[in-house]
């Protein structure tokens, strides 16, 4: 075990305890200033944030693109430390904290008996939001998440995810697993909006033609499960409006690759929506266009690097052929 980990480790326990005994306002709110500490001390990420945000937003003036910017940083600080705060989370106390508006699409998804495919970006809380649907709707969610690098700190989180009754899914295993679970009617939590391998279908966002995850529309389209769309927004008070909606497949029930990129521009085109009327709710310092030519032409993979999505061996890809294919 590196010496590294477990000096993280510690940092980790000991930020934790602290977030513990802490009201939840506080916890918030020093959530919320390690995030704008972040936007003026890591560099880096700041100017990935800045140039995703200039490409995606060319109209919008500088000094409004930097509020959203460090408004991005606070976001990503709160939600950090409000999944710490999970481990004093009740069921009853998260239901008045996440609030649903259309539960309902969920529940009659469900209850087809094909599994659900719930579908999210790193916006808003999207660690609540998995923990919401258990609590205030008694449906389990199988949530697939990167297994971290520290596996000291990996599980320590992971405890906090399955703390009210979900499961965690490690990338490693997902195809399978995922395949399994809603054959079994399950509820399946995806986060699908980071960069994916070159290779994977070109679908637009914010006007780019980016590598994009083919893997929930895969799962929909082969199992017949019901994809929803389901989006946190931080309220005033701090908590949090679940917005859900189902995405339509009726005119799609051939398994087809042709289909299954048309699924996946709708449900890109739903998170942009999204990020376009909130956008400092998304996580834009994460590198979603890292394999698009610059102005230059140049691919900036190959200039810029980053860690990838724990998803990116996993999603079943076109075949060389051009035909999808996925396990059975």
């Amino acid at each position: 075990m590196r010496v590294g980990h477990v000096i993280e480790y510690c940092l980790f326990q000991l930020a934790a305890g602290v977030v513990h005994v802490l009201p939840l306002r506080f916890v918030r709110s020093l959530g919320a200033r390690m995030g704008s500490a972040a936007y003026f001390s890591w560099g880096y990420r700041r100017n990935v944030a800045l140039d995703n945000l200039r490409k995606a937003f060319p109209e919008k003036a500088e000094r409004e693109l930097r509020e959203i910017a460090r408004g991005a940083f606070r976001n990503v600080g709160i939600t950090f430390f409000e999944l710490m705060w999970l481990s004093r989370m009740t069921s009853e106390r998260l239901r008045g904290l996440v609030r649903f508006d259309k539960p309902d699409v969920i529940t009659r998804s469900h209850a087809k008996g094909k599994g659900t495919l719930l579908l999210t970006a790193h916006f808003g809380n999207w660690e609540w939001l998995a923990q919401g649907v258990v609590a205030s709707l008694g449906l389990p969610v199988h949530i697939i998440v990167k297994t971290q690098a520290n596996l000291l700190v990996d599980r320590r989180i992971n405890e906090r995810r399955t703390r009210l009754g979900n499961k965690v899914v490690a990338t490693e295993a997902a195809l399978r697993e995922v395949l399994k679970q809603l054959r079994e009617g399950n509820v399946i939590g995806i986060v699908a909006d980071q960069a994916a391998p070159r290779e994977n279908a070109p679908v637009e966002f914010f006007g780019r033609p980016v590598p994009t995850h083919l893997g929930p529309a895969i799962f929909s389209l082969k199992i017949g499960a019901p994809l929803v769309a389901i989006f946190s927004l931080r309220q005033p008070d701090g908590n949090y409006d679940a917005q859900v909606l189902e995405i339509a497949t009726d005119d799609l029930r051939e398994f087809s690759e042709e289909n299954v990129i048309e699924l996946t521009r709708r449900h890109v085109k739903i998170t942009e929506e999204f990020i376009r009327k909130y956008p400092d709710h998304w996580m834009w310092m994460h590198k979603r266009w890292k394999h698009v030519a610059d102005d230059s032409g140049e691919d900036r993979s190959s200039t810029i690097s980053t860690s990838e999505s724990g998803e990116k061996a996993r999603t079943p890809p076109a075949s060389k052929t051009g035909t999808i294919k996925v396990s059975q």
